[in-house]
């Protein structure tokens, strides 16, 4: 409270979350479009938003997909001559948005963006639960940004936020995280995606850089977090998890694990075991099977198992998001990164149509990171009173509320 006699106008608006956990529920609290927006927290009962590693809200819909995003170039001279002043292809010219000297330039350059106040440490977790995500509820995100659209059963957008989330309520008109939220590649050093955050404040459409370190955060000398090395990943938050730490980045990868909610066996047909294991998926479930085999066998392993659960043309943007894990990502197991907010791409705005550029808002890390004692920051009562822990996901929040 800021001590003020002001009140603001109240909304009520059902919500949802993601990683490891969430909880069914509404929001009763100030509008975020009186004044300034502070943020919504998640109560929809999704099990992967930004901090977990099980979106139970994901959302679906995106303007355009993932790997087509747009590129501003402009328009070249109808003339054809040299020297006009708004010439967008002359290099030395201020308003030429593809300038690459101007650090707001979000075309797609193939080059991470800036990150214009330096960089905090953290790490990354996965997960794919199926749910419609925190970001596709309206009451969550800022008007200028644009609502997040979810899908349905069979992956087609809905015309309207006003849908339940399939982590609460089945069905084939449920609301489901979108296919085209899967990751992909732009080079062999830098991709895109989306991923669930902690749960606090104004989240919806920022953008991250993760430049990974060559470091596994609880998984030992892991031989694709090395590999992973120097690569850097973009990621625009659509999902929020309140067992998820400061400076953890819980990215949405198909076959990633569902946590403690599941969608997925319903959505696309299957049965629980073919997701692998509940906390890390494919990957932890071959990881358990195989005992100690190298690392090459493991992505072998990975990819029969993306192969056998996304058999078919309807599953084609899982199945490459699954794919991109293993070969671009390296199936690095909970990778250590450097972060920091940047201005968002046009292929990942593209994808999501959230767009928070008009806002101005970027914010520092301020010194964040993951790991370390982050009690003050995790909200326990996703556990249910410990019966949704399950296996740890190498989460500082999990070793608070569950170890």
């Amino acid at each position: 409270m800021d001590g003020s006699s002001r009140r603001t106008p109240t909304l009520v608006v059902c919500l949802g979350f993601s990683f490891a956990t969430s909880i069914a529920g509404c929001y009763t609290g100030p509008d975020p479009s009186a004044g300034s927006q502070t943020g919504i927290g998640d109560v929809d009962g999704n099990a992967s938003s930004a901090g977990d590693g099980t979106d139970a809200d994901a959302d679906a819909g995106s303007v355009g997909g993932g790997p087509g995003g747009n590129t501003a170039t402009g328009g070249g001279d109808a003339d054809g001559t040299a020297g006009d002043t708004n010439d967008p292809t002359n290099p030395t010219d201020p308003t030429d948005p593809t300038d690459p000297t101007d650090p707001t330039d979000t075309s797609d350059t193939g080059e991470p963006p800036p990150v214009p106040d330096g960089m905090c440490p953290g790490y990354a977790t996965r997960y794919w639960d199926c749910c419609k995500p925190h970001c596709s509820w309206p009451g969550n995100v800022d008007p200028s940004v644009g609502v997040l659209q979810s899908c349905n059963q069979s992956d087609a957008p809905h015309g309207s936020p006003d849908v339940p989330s399939s982590c609460s309520q089945l069905g084939q008109n449920s609301g489901y995280t979108c296919y085209s939220l899967a990751p992909w590649e732009v080079n062999d050093s830098l991709a895109y995606g989306f991923a669930a955050i902690p749960g606090e404040g104004d989240i919806c459409g920022r953008c991250y850089r993760l430049d990974f370190t060559g470091t596994s955060h609880n998984a030992g000398d892991d031989p694709g977090s090395t590999a992973l090395g120097g690569k850097s990943m973009i990621v625009q938050a659509v999902n929020i998890g309140y067992d998820v730490a400061g400076g953890q980045f819980d990215i949405l990868i198909p076959g990633g694990g569902v946590g403690a909610f599941d969608a997925c066996s319903h959505q696309w047909g299957v049965n629980t075991s073919q997701l692998g294991a509940t906390y890390g998926g494919l990957l932890t479930a071959c990881k358990q099977d195989l005992g100690g085999a190298g690392h090459e066998a493991v992505k072998s392993c990975v990819i029969d198992r993306c192969n056998g659960l996304f058999a078919g043309g309807q599953y084609a943007e899982l199945a490459a998001g699954c794919d991109w894990f293993v070969d671009w990502f390296e199936a690095a197991d909970n990778p250590n990164l450097n972060w920091g907010e940047v201005e968002c791409p046009d292929g990942i705005v593209g994808a999501s149509g959230m767009d928070r550029s008009g806002l101005g808002d970027i914010q520092s890390c301020d010194g964040g990171g993951g790991g370390g004692d982050c009690g003050g920051g995790c909200d326990c009562s996703w556990t249910n009173g410990g019966a949704n822990c399950g296996s740890s996901d190498g989460s500082c929040c999990w070793d608070f509320c569950c170890g």
